[in-house]
């Protein structure tokens, strides 16, 4: 089996795993459902940015995937992953105003731009308030925000409630319970429950740490 055939037959895989569409995946990764599909019956040769877009959003083992497939970056067209660009810091008003992947912020709901190298579309940036992720959270600190990752348990979020008030907070699973949990013990879980009308809006992949 060549290279290519075993990459594909590992990302169906994953999506599969995942319990993913082609059209589902496709959002979750910014890559057309086509260009997936093409990838996966080996018909097709992906940039690597786009392999780590489809890894993320799938939350598979990068190293497990270049152990079991033998992908290397020459194996693939050329691509400059991990470029940086910039993104916009908005408020949490704006973020809390956020409904879908496929709306974009304008540049003037923007308080600032900062540079990432996080890949995907529409992701953004907020500037920590308060104290209830604290301590590995400070206010002033700046996070990166993909609004096209799938959350999982234990992921950081920004979840919104259904008067469109944005927060941040651990997501967690549990048997019979998905919660919002504050890293800092003086604050209280939000149980999640279908009258409370909460969304997670997005995934936070990135800490930027300000000192001034």
């Amino acid at each position: 089996m060549n290279i290519m055939n075993k990459v594909g037959k590992y990302l169906k895989k994953k999506r599969e795993g995942a319990d993913l569409s082609l059209r589902e995946a496709s959002k979750l990764a910014s890559v057309s459902h086509t260009h997936i599909m093409e990838i996966e019956d080996g018909k097709k040769s992906p940039t690597f940015d786009k392999v780590m877009q489809m890894l993320r959003a799938y939350h598979a083992d990068i190293q497990e995937f270049m152990r079991d497939t033998g992908f290397l970056t020459q194996n693939v067209e050329p691509a400059h992953a991990g470029a940086n660009r910039k993104i916009p810091v908005v408020s949490w008003v704006m973020a809390g105003k956020w409904t879908e992947a496929s709306d974009a912020f304008q540049p003037g709901d923007a308080e600032e731009w900062i540079e990432t190298d996080t890949q995907g579309t529409h992701v953004f940036a907020l500037r920590v308030k308060g104290d209830s992720m604290e301590p590995e959270f400070n206010e002033g600190d700046i996070i990166i925000v993909n609004p096209n990752s799938r959350a999982a348990s234990g992921d950081y979020v920004i979840a919104k409630n259904g008067e469109n008030e944005a927060t941040f907070k651990q997501y967690k699973k549990f048997d019979n319970a998905k919660v919002l949990h504050p890293l800092n013990p003086k604050y209280p879980d939000i149980v999640l429950k279908k009258d409370l009308g909460y969304r997670i809006v997005g995934v936070v992949m990135e800490k930027k740490k300000r000192y001034k």
